[in-house]
């Protein structure tokens, strides 16, 4: 009987896998909307982009398989947000 436990759990073992948290995936979608070249920080686009990845797993797994020359145009299309940096209110 301790054989077949020990069995089940070696197979259990095998399947686990880590999950990474949701502030961890989403480090990684800011991180690699960050890298993007040509993307503009805190320009429309930028947080658009930053917003589509987070919520849309598919666009998400396209962005990531894409070639990095495709990244922003990519992002562009399915945005449609300006990549002019914005002003930032100032509140008194």
């Amino acid at each position: 009987m301790a054989t077949r436990s020990k069995a089940v759990t070696d197979v259990s073992n095998q399947n686990y896998r880590y999950q990474p948290s949701i502030e961890e995936q989403m480090a990684i979608v800011v991180k690699r909307v960050g890298e993007v070249a040509n993307m503009v920080p805190k320009s429309p686009l930028y947080w658009a982009s930053i917003e589509l990845l987070a919520k849309d797993e598919v666009s998400r797994g396209i962005f990531y398989a894409l070639p990095h020359e495709c990244k922003l145009h990519y992002l562009k299309r399915k945005t449609k947000a300006s990549n002019e940096q914005e002003k930032e209110p100032t509140y008194y």
